[in-house]
């Protein structure tokens, strides 16, 4: 057997192991994915939680501080203009660092903002807490993503990818009860139920920051985290080395060459911007959306606003759970799935296709019946949301060790800009049309596309290893 079929297309070793090794080095990843995924998902967790409280505070807070749906639009979306900026420079500081300290840093940096909303007065002060809020979330995900790539192989990240994200959306499901019985001290100390949500929900992250500081391990050889035999199993398992990338000018050509000019990355990056517009939308406007319809408006809420109809902002919190959880729920089943049939792009295609074509027919169908609508709605949210696992894997497979440092946090800095625009435009075309339903057309169709981009993703991964590689050589050969 020659040397070459040692190696995975994801650039790994496949070692010639008997079944009883293989089962040792198994039981070593689940010991590895016990000690970090609890804190990883819990991140995630935390971080949407405290990103998407927004959303089952807008009724009552916008009331309190007069916003229009524009405004809570732009605050919806200021928050992506400080989390693009400083992806990349937090990466960069994590590296320095190391992951427990720089990742418990940006937790208790953010828990402080949340907290802080509480007491704006104004719109101008919450875009403000908003932009802060930004500054600290935005090394969460490269950072979570680049940590974790240094304890698992590329063939096992799926799995482990589609836990850590599932998080954002277990995130909202968690958020949306607890929103229920914090609006519903409202009055407590003369203080709103929309202000105790976001006080209380700020304090998570500030004692989760703590933890993960003291708790996880900076890396594999971290001292009293695995057996000497453990590493010794793991050597044929971990990626092949590769020529390191030395010297500030050849490192820019380097990631100039492999990341920023990667035609397969760009494609990637498109579809990010495009699916990605539609998760936001949705992430921040469900609640009002489902207040909407369950008030027999359809989608159009200043029909309801005209008639009185108003619904209960903890009865919509406690119904927002349920779309949140199932779309949790799709990006663990659909990580498992990816990482057990071997298939990235297929999973994506399907999973956008399906969540693009329910809310191009959500309008539509909240307006034949409620039922609808909200199956509808179910059916997008897990299409939208249960891919995240296996994309970002297939992202992953187009970069190298030296690599993936800078090209996580700027594929996903440049990807977010749906987060962006997304709910910003959402709420701008609820302001001049009295109703959701344009936004929500915009955003599924362009989640469509999405789907039929992707396709156009072959899986080209060994090629494009093997090209990395030699690019690397190639590069630390310059003198």
């Amino acid at each position: 057997m020659d040397a070459e079929s040692d190696v995975t297309r994801e650039g790994c070793r496949e070692p010639l192991l008997n079944p009883h090794t293989k089962a040792d080095v198994d039981s070593v990843y689940r010991k590895i994915s016990w000690r970090l995924l609890p804190f990883t998902f819990l991140m995630t967790v935390v971080c949407y939680v405290d990103r998407t409280n927004i959303s089952l505070a807008a009724k009552d807070m916008s009331g309190d501080l007069h916003l229009t749906k524009s405004q809570f639009g732009v605050a919806s979306s200021l928050f992506f203009v400080t989390y693009m900026i400083f992806q990349v420079p937090s990466n960069a500081i994590l590296q320095r660092v190391g992951g427990p300290v720089w990742l418990g840093v940006l937790l208790i940096g953010w828990g402080l903002a949340a907290s802080l909303t509480a007491f704006v007065r104004n719109a101008t002060e919450l875009y403000i807490l908003r932009l802060l809020l930004g500054v600290f979330e935005a090394g969460t995900f490269p950072g979570l993503l680049f940590y974790l790539s240094q304890f698992f192989p590329d063939s096992r990240t799926p799995g482990v990818y589609g836990i850590t994200i599932a998080g954002c959306t277990a995130g909202m499901a968690i958020s949306a009860p607890l929103a229920a019985g914090f609006l519903s001290m409202n009055g407590v100390l003369n203080f709103s139920g929309w202000q105790w949500l976001f006080f209380l929900e700020g304090l998570p992250a500030i004692a989760l920051g703590v933890g993960m500081m003291l708790f996880l391990p900076k890396s594999l050889d971290s001292e009293g985290f695995l057996t000497r035999k453990e590493q010794m199993l793991l050597n044929n398992d971990r990626p092949l080395p590769r020529n390191p990338v030395d010297g500030k000018l050849k490192n820019v050509l380097y990631l100039l060459n492999t990341v920023v000019l990667n035609i397969n990355l760009w494609v990637l990056l498109l579809c990010a911007l495009l699916a990605g517009t539609m998760r936001y939308v949705a992430m921040f406007w469900t609640p009002l959306w489902i207040d909407a319809m369950v008030n027999g408006s359809g989608l159009d809420w200043e029909k309801a606003e005209k008639t009185g109809q108003s619904g209960d902002s903890v009865q919509v919190a406690l119904i927002s759970t349920i779309p949140y959880a199932l779309a949790a729920f799709s990006g663990v089943f659909f990580g498992w799935t990816s990482e057990k049939l071997h298939d990235r792009t297929i999973h994506c295609f399907f999973l956008w296709l399906v969540g693009g074509l329910c809310f191009l027919l959500l309008p539509w169908l909240a307006g034949v019946d409620v039922i609808l609508g909200f199956v509808a709605l179910l059916c997008g949210h897990v299409g939208v949301n249960g891919m995240w696992g296996p994309f970002t894997s297939l992202e992953l497979s187009f970069m190298t060790e030296e690599n993936k440092s800078f090209g996580l946090a700027w594929v996903n800095s440049i990807g977010n800009l749906g987060g962006l625009l997304g709910p910003m435009i959402a709420g701008f075309l609820a302001d001049q049309t009295g109703s959701y339903k344009s936004g929500i057309w915009g955003a599924g169709a362009m989640t469509v596309i999405a789907a039929t981009v992707i396709i156009f993703v072959n899986d080209a991964v060994r090629k494009e290893n093997r090209k990395s590689q030699a690019q690397a050589i190639f590069f630390s050969g310059l003198d």
